[in-house]
């Protein structure tokens, strides 16, 4: 028997879903978010930060499998007050600093990817997984990630 190459199973509905679905473009985009931050560490500045930012961004990630899975109080407080700052992307990327340039990818992803949730929340099948907790979480942590890059430059 052959595989089939035109569906993948998702774990999170229990059934196979085309390839090109929303889902699997979110899930993908998760994947990127926590590539750049892992490469964000590679450059040995501020780990526990960005260790703290992968940790919340799994922590959403496995909410929409379990709604009881949620941010610690102390991390979640910290992140509510984290608040959209203007990026000059030209200006910053001057410098040529790889650290600041992980995590403008890192953030630039994630707004993908929570872009995608939106999109799949309209879905019946999808909108009791997908949580406001998570949505508004998930633009913290945007945010969280975008001022780490501010703050990096402005040292």
């Amino acid at each position: 028997m052959e595989d089939d190459v035109s569906g993948e199973y998702c774990e999170l509905l229990d059934k196979n879903l085309p390839l090109d679905h929303e889902f699997f473009l979110y899930d993908s985009q998760i994947k990127i978010v926590q590539s750049f931050l892992g490469l964000a560490i590679s450059e040995a500045r501020n780990v526990e930060k960005i260790r703290q930012m992968l940790d919340i961004l799994d922590t959403l990630n496995q909410n929409l499998y379990d709604s009881e899975t949620v941010i610690p109080d102390q991390e979640r407080k910290a992140l509510r007050r984290e608040t959209k700052e203007w990026v000059d992307i030209d200006q910053k990327m001057d410098g040529g600093d790889k650290y600041t340039a992980y995590l403008i990818l890192a953030a630039a992803n994630l707004r993908i990817a929570l872009a995608y949730l939106v999109s799949l929340r309209k879905f019946p099948e999808f909108s009791e997984h997908i949580t406001d907790y998570a949505l508004e979480y998930m633009q913290k942590l945007i945010n969280m990630i975008n001022n780490e890059a501010i703050g990096n430059v402005l040292l």
